[in-house]
């Protein structure tokens, strides 16, 4: 169905016209076309930066996938168009309705603001009877998408959480088995030597789990584009697919698309508007510092191991200070103390000026399924998370998924966390989420999904340790987790566990270079894990380049430098006192910097070259992984972003100065690192 509108231009830059069979809406940045004869649209950013032959679709009730384009009618009338002032500026919502006599509507509704060079797209099912679906796709497919670029182009994946070891790729492109989904909630294509870059992603996170894979021809021209909700792999962890969304309206997340001009800058601009739509949650001012017992003592911590971390903390390593303090932390292995011995370790650490943390899985039972519960004279199978033949899964890393709808999971957490509080703790690990976040068959059938049912038990643990209800700030801490659903914690751990060797902060800064940004807008920190720099238990002393470079990756990745030596060992206290007095980089780290990427394109290898930008300094830090050789970097100042300036250069390692024109250059012995400091002749 055609309609003739006059031209809209009440909106400073954004123009709604109708061209021939097409809607289009311009706001100077994007331009969306709809064609309302054949259900097909377009975003276009320019000439040859476009996504153009898109088209929704989504699976309905029983009767498979259905596509915009076969609908017969595919209207925008006047009212359809709707002026909009809200969290995200002013702009306007288009509605367009695919209407058949034979089935349901489908509905795209579309989000423009003034001066944004992107586009926020949902597509809704609405139906006059009740209905269900569990996949909905704003963009099912592209017949052309096309960015500028001077280079090979990347693809980003990031994983759905970071458990497995599964590591973010820039060569994600979802060819190998198993990948074909994509990247999980967010995507981006880019050209890493003009930095151009496409971000795509889901910006509503209470019901779905997304993903976005671009697809590219075998020239490496990009040719197809999927974004969707409903999707369930290994990377998920999901044994059966994702739970349908039943109702008169069943509705996808909002996912936004755009184009910006350095990717890096469109992947925090993606973190900003997930940030408006559920902020962080209200956190400390600096990231917290500490010692937590995982690296050195694993399951084997006791009484003893941690007064020897808490005296040594206090007595040795005055500059571990953050918030006006230092947090000990035991780990799993909390178990093996006396309820007297728990206390007795809290008084201790309060009565030194310290804070005192827990650990906890409040998701995974590791009890056996026929197990007597302790809360109750029945069987953990009764409160598991159960497939639709209620059969429950089994076993996911040594544990089984609660089922976190159940009232007496709830009642669990409540109980667990309680006591939790009143021990006087301060901080919590909490480990295993994603447990929490498996589709199955709930025993709260309002909770249709798996993401639904981890935002419920999020929000129990939240409120539950709420200030205003507990009296004080609890730290929530959270390590094995999804990154989305948000909101929820002070700080997720950006990458699985992280102990001392090469390998390990290797891995980590794969996970730094394309998972920075969160912090200060999903979670107040990122955690890069605990600061292992001597030995991890069950493997031999690192040297001391390691160490740098293992110290080195956690100061520029989030700040959270939680120490995690055998401190009842005097070769491991020698090494940590040494490192842990390097007070310049104690202080960059209390800062939480969020250092970028230099170089996207290390495909699923670590990041080796870092920068940040902090007023008139600027902050490099470059790394070594080869066990034998050294390594010279040379960079320009343009690639660093510091364009038209020479430099005043200080080592934070070994408090050397020198000076700098338009290229830095760095040698670095094998498995070592440089921490730089820039600052403007």
């Amino acid at each position: 169905m055609l309609l003739a509108f006059a031209v809209f231009c009440s909106l400073p830059q954004i123009h709604i016209r109708n061209e021939g069979q097409n809607l289009v809406i311009d706001n100077g940045k994007i331009q969306i076309t709809l064609d309302q004869k054949t259900g097909f649209f377009s975003f276009g950013w320019s000439a040859t930066e476009r996504i153009q032959g898109a088209v929704a679709e989504a699976r309905i009730g029983n009767s498979g996938i259905h596509k915009a384009s076969e609908y017969s009618e595919h209207s925008i009338g006047p009212g359809d168009i709707h002026r909009v002032r809200d969290e995200f500026g002013s702009g306007y919502r288009v509605t367009w309705r695919h209407h058949s006599s034979a089935q349901p509507d489908l509905v795209q509704m579309f989000w423009v603001y003034s001066n944004q060079p992107e586009v926020i797209e949902r597509v809704e099912i609405r139906s006059s009877a009740p209905t269900s679906s569990n996949y909905l796709a704003p963009i099912g497919s592209a017949s052309s998408i096309k960015i500028t670029k001077s280079g090979p182009l990347q693809s980003l994946f990031a994983p759905w959480d970071n458990d497995n070891y599964f590591r973010f790729r820039s060569d994600g492109w979802g060819e190998g088995e198993g990948d074909r989904d994509g990247s999980y909630e967010v995507g981006a294509v880019y050209d890493d030597t003009s930095r151009n870059g496409l971000i795509v992603g889901s910006i509503d996170h209470n019901l779905w789990k997304s993903a976005i894979r671009f697809k590219r021809d075998r020239n490496g021209n990009l040719s197809d584009l999927h974004a969707f909700a409903g999707v369930t792999s290994k990377y998920t962890h999901d044994l059966q697919e994702h739970g349908s969304v039943a109702g008169n309206v069943v509705a996808s997340p909002r996912f936004v698309f755009g184009l910006y001009a350095d990717w890096r800058r469109g992947l925090e601009r993606y973190g900003d508007l997930n940030a408006i739509v559920k902020p962080p949650l209200p956190s400390l001012k600096n990231p917290p510092f500490g010692w937590n017992s995982w690296s050195a003592h694993k399951m084997s911590v006791n009484a003893a191991d941690a007064q020897a971390a808490t005296d040594f903390v206090h007595d040795h390593l005055p500059d571990l200070r953050s918030n006006g303090t230092a947090t000990i932390n035991f780990d799993a292995g909390n178990g093996n103390l006396t309820h007297a011995q728990m206390r007795a370790f809290i008084d201790h650490a309060h009565s030194l000026g310290l804070k005192a943390g827990t650990y906890w899985t409040p998701f995974a039972c590791w009890g056996e399924l026929d197990q007597i519960r302790d809360d109750a004279p029945r069987t953990f199978r009764e409160i598991v998370l159960k497939d639709d033949k209620g059969v429950p899964f089994p076993k996911l890393d040594g544990a089984y998924p609660f089922d976190v709808s159940h009232p007496t999971v709830l009642a669990r957490i409540d109980h667990q966390l309680k006591e939790i509080v009143d021990m006087g703790f301060d901080y919590i690990k909490m480990d295993f989420m994603s447990h929490g976040a498996m589709e199955g068959k709930h025993f709260d059938p309002k909770i249709q999904t798996g993401v639904a049912a981890y935002n419920l038990g999020m929000q129990r643990i939240v409120d539950d340790l709420s200030p205003k209800k507990v009296g004080r700030k609890i730290f929530i801490s959270l390590s094995i987790a999804p990154l989305f659903p948000h909101g929820y914690a002070d700080s997720r751990r950006i990458s699985c566990d992280v102990f001392a060797n090469i390998g390990a902060s290797e891995y980590l800064l794969n996970s730094t270079n394309y998972g920075w940004w969160p912090a200060r807008r999903l979670y107040r920190f990122n955690d890069a894990d605990s600061v292992c720099v001597y030995q991890a238990n069950g493997e031999t002393p690192v040297s001391e380049a390691e160490a740098r470079t293992r110290f080195t990756a956690s100061a520029i990745s989030g700040g959270m430098m939680i120490q995690s030596d055998d401190l009842t060992k005097s070769t491991a206290k020698e090494r940590v006192q040494k490192l842990f007095s390097n007070r310049e980089i104690l202080d960059l780290a209390r800062r939480a910097p969020a250092f970028w990427p230099v170089n996207g394109t290390t495909g699923s290898k670590g990041g080796d070259l870092f920068v940040w930008h902090d007023g008139g300094n600027t902050y490099v830090a470059a790394f070594n992984f080869d066990k034998q050789l050294t390594k010279t970097t040379t960079i320009s100042a343009d690639r660093l972003g510091t364009v038209g300036h020479s430099f005043k250069v200080r080592d934070l390692w070994t408090g050397s100065s020198s000076s700098s024109g338009t290229v830095l250059k760095m040698t670095i012995p094998p498995m070592d690192c440089q921490l730089l400091c820039l600052m403007k002749s």
